[in-house]
């Protein structure tokens, strides 16, 4: 508490709703390195697939940005250790309007390398609403 009323800092966050009930917090996408957590809500809570990653994003242009990632997928409600993929991300990320980037359409294609089964390939879909830092 001490530390966060000593300092103060600032940071740009995302909101991602794609299709299948997923949900997504991303941190800013504007520099080199971002973070990214998904929850699955298609589950029951036990079962509730969280997935979390850590994404390298390139060079903005003018209508688009590429993103790659490395990340876990885990269940932390049915067991503290239950992990269940390990996932490598890559997301096309489409400003439909060139001078308002908050607005985004999101394409992820992923491919899940599953513990105790084979690798799959997942897609996404979604629409991603960037807040300002002020």
């Amino acid at each position: 508490i001490l530390f966060s009323i000593c300092f103060e800092s600032y940071s740009q966050i995302s909101v991602t709703g794609y299709t299948n009930y997923v949900i997504g917090i991303n941190t800013n996408k504007n520099k080199p390195i971002s973070f990214d957590a998904k929850v699955f809500a298609y589950n029951y809570v036990e079962d509730l697939p969280i997935e979390l990653n850590a994404f390298y994003n390139f060079k903005t242009k003018e209508y688009h940005r590429i993103s790659i990632g490395l990340g876990i997928n885990l269940s932390p409600f049915s067991s503290i250790d239950q992990m269940n993929s390990i996932v490598i991300p890559t997301s096309l990320e489409i400003f439909p309007m060139k001078d308002f980037k908050r607005i985004a359409i999101i394409f992820e294609l992923t491919p899940e390398i599953r513990i105790e089964d084979d690798v799959v390939l997942r897609s996404l879909l979604g629409i991603r609403y960037t807040f300002d830092k002020k």
